[in-house]
């Protein structure tokens, strides 16, 4: 039986999940380190230019920057591509890069917030600075990578509401309520924990986790209220 959170609940990171990795801690440039434009070259000079990081190939053949199911914990996203010789772990550095730049004609100015939209879904994500980042010791002016894959993943284990699960199609609940429980089957050892919580952002998504990157919205892809250049598509795949 589907059980729902009666109150919507705060993201909930398994102790195990917390612990970072060992990594030599570096002092961040407060430059944003060299990114590449996202849009055709005649229109580079007024769009936001994403870390190479975080930016989404611009053919499907192109392997994404990082390995990452976003079901799991950012500790664990691989630099590289799969079987790839130089696949590594991410390092402090690598967090600490300002996420986006607001054009790529040399614009000083960085992004301290933005919006991420899944389209199709009925849900947003806001990013904002985290709060004590593992991979700076003094506050950056600007997002950075680690706040964009760190924000993304607290914001897919918050849960859903009642009132939101019955506001969706009864073809959309049923698709959210069998990936819940492909994962409550995937995950016996915080059974409990997960069924206390129920369905969860992460839901929506069924099978479609697979981490390809960002590319900025335009046009509708537009939430109301947000402006271009500050919210952005994120483009997933299948893990299977």
């Amino acid at each position: 039986m589907l059980v729902l959170p009666t109150v919507f609940q705060p993201a909930d990171i398994p102790p195990w999940q917390q612990r970072m990795r060992p990594l030599m801690p570096v002092v961040p440039s407060p430059e944003c380190f060299p990114a590449q434009a996202v849009q055709p070259v005649g229109r580079r000079e007024q769009e936001p230019v994403i870390d190479p990081l975080l930016v989404a190939p611009h053919y499907d053949a192109h392997p994404p920057p990082l390995q990452w199911d976003v079901a799991e914990h950012p500790n664990y996203i691989q630099l590289g591509s799969v079987g790839s010789p130089g696949a590594r772990e991410l390092l402090h550095s690598d967090l600490a890069s300002c996420a986006v730049r607001k054009s790529a004609n040399g614009s000083p100015l960085l992004l301290t917030r933005l919006t991420l939209v899944f389209p199709g879904l009925p849900f947003m994500v806001e990013i904002n600075p985290q709060d004590r980042p593992v991979w700076t010791s003094t506050p950056l002016p600007y997002l950075t990578v680690g706040d964009v894959l760190y924000g993304l993943y607290k914001a897919l284990r918050l849960s859903v509401g009642r009132r939101e699960f019955d506001s969706l199609s009864r073809a959309r609940r049923e698709l959210v309520s069998r990936a819940f429980e492909r994962r409550l089957a995937s995950d016996r050892r915080n059974y409990d924990n997960n069924m206390r919580h129920g369905v969860r952002n992460i839901d929506y998504l069924g099978e479609t986790r697979r981490f390809i990157g960002l590319r900025p919205a335009v046009g509708s892809e537009i939430p109301p209220g947000e402006r271009r250049g500050e919210a952005f598509i994120v483009k997933l795949a299948s893990v299977r």
